[in-house]
């Protein structure tokens, strides 16, 4: 929503609804609202507290483009939420800040893959692999002195 969305809705709202209210910004902080002190064109003011703390009173200064949502705390009858909002007008937003309709991608036919010039060569059986890997392991042992298990020591 734009800046001027954001004023309107704010400034419909009011003051003794506005305690009932929360704002969550896009960094996922929760504000339990008390009142909204300033509502300027680019940021709200507003005096509240974190959500799970008991430090109210704190002053918020919000840009617009920070806030993810809000809402009421508590539920909010139907007949209520109409009495309050039912004739509340949120201004259009500019042509250009619309966001475009985007259309689905071509559809690009299938060609043929191209063919590589060193291609991989095909991959071995898997137990041959384990095989040879294995056959190489015992063969180290038994040449390698430190790699031969030795008997544990009795202290």
């Amino acid at each position: 929503m734009h800046s001027a969305a954001w004023v309107k809705l704010f400034q419909h709202i009011p003051l003794s609804e506005q305690a009932k209210l929360m704002l969550v910004t896009a960094t996922g902080m929760e504000i339990s609202i008390q009142c909204f002190l300033r509502i300027d064109p680019d940021c709200l003011a507003l005096k509240g507290r974190l959500a799970g703390s008991q430090d109210a009173g704190r002053v918020f200064f919000i840009p617009y483009a920070n806030i993810d949502y809000f809402g009421f705390q508590q539920p909010v009858k139907e007949s209520d939420f109409h009495e309050l909002f039912g004739n509340l007008e949120l201004p259009n937003a500019d042509a250009d800040a619309a966001p475009a309709v985007l259309a689905p991608p071509p559809v690009v036919p299938p060609t043929a893959a191209p063919v590589a010039s060193n291609p991989t060569p095909a991959l071995r059986n898997p137990l041959t692999i384990k095989s040879s890997v294995l056959e190489k392991f015992r063969s180290r042992t038994g040449t390698n002195p430190g790699t031969a298990m030795r008997p544990p020591v009795d202290e």
